[in-house]
């Protein structure tokens, strides 16, 4: 009896699911060697003594003279520099640094250190993760356009607005489009004022795609900040209604959405608590994949002259969940 009673409690430790925040970057203090996991695809630190030396990584890099090494680093973080973006009012919108994943992925953890200086102007693009068929060494355009399901997709998680609030902005074959044209501008999902983004301080954000079985909508994708889920969408969860290119998690009553035949406004009503999401139908071709990182500082109502900073560090991307940085003992 004391044996099979042994043995159930194996199992049961073994069939336990493993705590959120237990990624594999708790095996590797600092980061230190997290290069090495089998699941890491790509690791950046900005740990050089010289912008030029980390842009050789990066094969699309603009406005490469707004980019600067900075020593201000996470706690947590052994290396000793971060990237800091400055961005002067008046003087463009920004810049990017961006690049490839190949061979291509079904699904990635996507996670990075990110530091707004307290007076940023509000930023109205920021770090997108998708792909391109074919891949490509540089990002395509395509800005309220929806995509046809076979070309691209892409996800951005954002600090949205005036408000800075963190959310997605998607891009994808189903998307919902706007009025007053039916034009398609990056889906939200969120819009909770209690995802307010702390600046003046490092934040860890991880965000997780997975592609969708083709003819499926089992596509999802989740966030996480400083190592706490913010949200997680999929086919069926979570219920919540669409006021045309927002999806309102938790909530029921009026809504509505742009009916691309017709082309004009429809009202809808959504049960209490809202209806089960759609899942996501991110591709309908499978050469279509995971397969570009995009670190987008895309700047558009600063006042003449002001100064935005904003520091990068340590971007990892795996198969699997990444986690926080991991203090040293």
């Amino acid at each position: 009896m004391r044996i099979g009673i042994l043995v159930l409690f194996s199992l049961a430790s073994i069939l336990r699911p493993a705590p959120a925040d237990d990624g594999i970057a708790i095996k590797y203090p600092g980061d230190q060697g997290i290069e090495s996991h089998p699941s890491v695809v790509f690791v950046e630190t900005f740990d050089e003594r010289s912008i030029t030396a980390i842009t050789k990584r990066w094969p699309s890099i603009q406005n490469a003279e707004i980019l600067s090494l900075s020593s201000d680093t996470p706690t947590a973080s052994s290396d000793d520099r971060s990237l800091l973006i400055t961005h002067v009012g008046g003087q463009g919108t920004g810049g990017h640094l961006y690049r490839p994943l190949e061979p291509g992925y079904e699904k990635l953890h996507i996670r990075f250190y990110v530091k707004f200086d307290p007076d940023c102007a509000p930023i109205h693009h920021f770090f997108h993760v998708g792909g391109y068929n074919p891949s490509t060494e540089w990002p395509q355009g395509g800005a309220g356009n929806r995509p046809r399901g076979n070309e691209r997709f892409s996800t951005g998680v954002e600090p949205h607005g005036d408000h800075w609030t963190w959310d997605y902005y998607s891009y994808w074959s189903e998307m919902r489009g706007s009025p007053p044209r039916g034009q398609t501008w990056g889906n939200t999902f969120i819009r909770d004022p209690s995802l307010a983004v702390q600046r003046g301080k490092w934040i860890c954000l991880e965000l997780m795609m997975q592609m969708n079985d083709i003819g499926e909508c089992n596509g999802q994708m989740a966030f996480w900040i400083d190592g706490k889920q913010a949200s997680k969408l999929g086919e069926g969860f979570p219920k919540g209604k669409w006021i045309f290119d927002k999806f309102l998690p938790g909530q029921g009553g009026p809504g509505n959405r742009w009916n691309d035949e017709k082309k004009r406004a429809e009202p809808l009503t959504f049960p209490t608590g809202g209806t089960p999401f759609e899942g996501f139908r991110w591709r309908t071709d499978p050469k279509l994949n995971l397969n570009f990182l995009w670190v987008l500082l895309y700047i558009t109502k600063a006042p003449k002259d002001h100064i935005s900073r904003i520091w990068f560090d340590n971007i990892i991307v795996a198969e699997e969940y990444i986690g926080p940085i991991a203090a040293e003992n």
